[in-house]
């Protein structure tokens, strides 16, 4: 599993474990610092299970041990499966770094669409979400910006 992939993995499952949209998530992981210590620490954590990824970004984030099991019942394994897509054809289309392109994406429109199971998005393929998302930055006559 590379990096990118790790990344997209837990954000998508610890935002369908705490009931969160995942851009906010995404935001949260930023924020906090838990971004940077996955990429950091990768090689250690990368093969570790679901559950314990759960409890460790809570305790991470929260300073406090999850008590409930984990258990997956949405759709965050499809989207974790197609989002490093996603953000390889924005760092190929724009010219961003793979950390531009997280940013961009999930603080997007398009991103909380994404997030949104309603929406059905994550159904999509990548090249689909992407060409979405040119469009929202094509109608706002500019390259989405960072918040």
């Amino acid at each position: 599993m590379s990096q990118l992939s790790f990344i997209c993995f837990c954000v998508e499952h610890y935002a369908e474990h705490v009931h969160r949209p995942c851009n906010e998530v995404y935001q949260l992981f930023k924020r906090g610092g838990l971004l940077d210590l996955l990429r950091s620490d990768y090689e250690d954590l990368h093969g570790m299970g679901l559950e314990y990824m759960m409890q460790f970004c809570g305790e991470y984030l929260n300073g406090q041990s999850a008590c409930e099991i984990y258990l997956p019942d949405g759709h965050a394994t499809v989207r974790a499966m197609i989002l490093p897509d996603i953000i390889h054809l924005l760092m190929k289309n724009y010219g961003w770094t793979e950390e531009e392109a997280l940013n961009r994406f999930y603080l997007s429109a398009t991103g909380a669409s994404f997030a949104d199971d309603d929406t059905g998005l994550y159904g999509q393929s990548a090249l689909y979400v992407s060409g979405l998302f040119a469009e929202e930055a094509k109608s706002i006559n500019a390259s989405p910006v960072l918040s």
